[in-house]
């Protein structure tokens, strides 16, 4: 974790404060909730390959190899 410094006006931090105890959360906690709750993160990128059956071991090698735009 990193500490960081945001400027707001005392009314924007005394509302932060409040919506925090309220939840029962730390400031850091609720700024975070709020932040998900406008701007969920996005859903990694990676993966998502699915096969009908089982695949073999030559044959993952050669899905691997595809997603790796190896010839």
């Amino acid at each position: 974790m990193t500490v960081t410094t945001i400027k707001v006006p005392k009314s924007t931090r005394d509302r932060l404060h409040r919506l925090a105890a309220a939840d029962g959360l730390t400031l850091a906690q609720e700024i975070d909730k709020l932040i998900d709750q406008h701007a969920p993160r996005p859903k990694p990128s990676i993966g998502g390959f699915r096969s009908a059956r089982p695949l073999s071991a030559e044959e993952i090698d050669a899905e691997l190899i595809e997603g790796f735009g190896a010839p």
